[in-house]
């Protein structure tokens, strides 16, 4: 998979899992201001899965930045921030998994008119995030004992404001690579990806970045399937 920049009037989709939990049952709609709301509040119980977001700026005059991101307990994860002209469109259909302590967030950098819509669907998963830094490998996701996960999707940040080098690792219980893939990303540019991988008990997704220092954001969406 190639990496994602934040550009408009593109699609941007993990195609994996196709069926029912890509179809939506419900929609959440903001028109945006210059400060963070939710745009897919926490539920209260269970998991509601996010299929799609889409950006408008309707509009006539100003180009402004939009900002999305993930917020779980208080933390920032994977913020995306396209940069629409008038009249154009940003779409990211990708499925978030959120719990009763995971929302999302948007928010633009300058008043505009626009709308900003989302595609849930009341469904199950988790979903792992972390924030990392540096050239040593940060755990996404390790699957316990007697357990195994199917990896729905992932996605990764260069947080750093130079391109920088991103990779990610499934390891094995005996720390073996039984996968691995590295990116070249830009300044705030996001890396999604669907493998169809079943993580069994005692593996790992690890993430990390190309020099010291250096910050990224990752996240996977997973199901947890019979070992």
């Amino acid at each position: 998979m190639t990496p994602i920049p934040m550009t408009p009037n593109q699609v941007y989709k993990s195609s994996h899992l196709k069926g029912i939990g890509e179809i939506g049952n419900a929609s959440t709609f903001l028109t945006p201001t210059t400060s963070y709301a939710n745009l897919v509040a926490a539920p209260a119980s269970g998991i509601l899965r996010v299929n799609q977001i889409a950006i408008k700026n309707i509009d006539t005059a100003v180009t402004t930045d939009f900002y999305l991101k993930i917020v779980c307990s208080g933390t920032d994860y994977l913020v995306m921030n396209p940069s629409l002209i008038p009249g154009e469109r940003f779409i990211v259909n990708f499925p978030f998994l959120l719990d009763s302590t995971t929302s999302i967030q948007a928010k633009v950098a300058a008043t505009c008119a626009a709308r900003i819509t989302a595609s849930c669907v009341a469904w199950e998963g988790e979903m792992g995030l972390v924030n990392f830094s540096g050239v040593s490998w940060t755990d996404v996701l390790t699957v316990p004992s007697g357990h195994a996960y199917s990896l729905l999707a992932y996605a990764l940040q260069n947080s750093d404001t130079a391109s920088q080098t991103i990779s990610l690792q499934i390891i094995d219980g005996s720390s073996n690579v039984k996968w691995s893939e590295s990116r070249t990303l830009g300044p705030g540019e996001v890396w999604i990806n669907d493998e169809n991988v079943v993580l069994a008990a005692g593996w790992k997704l690890q993430v990390k970045h190309g020099a010291a220092s250096k910050t990224g954001s990752a996240l996977a969406s997973y199901l947890e399937v019979t070992p």
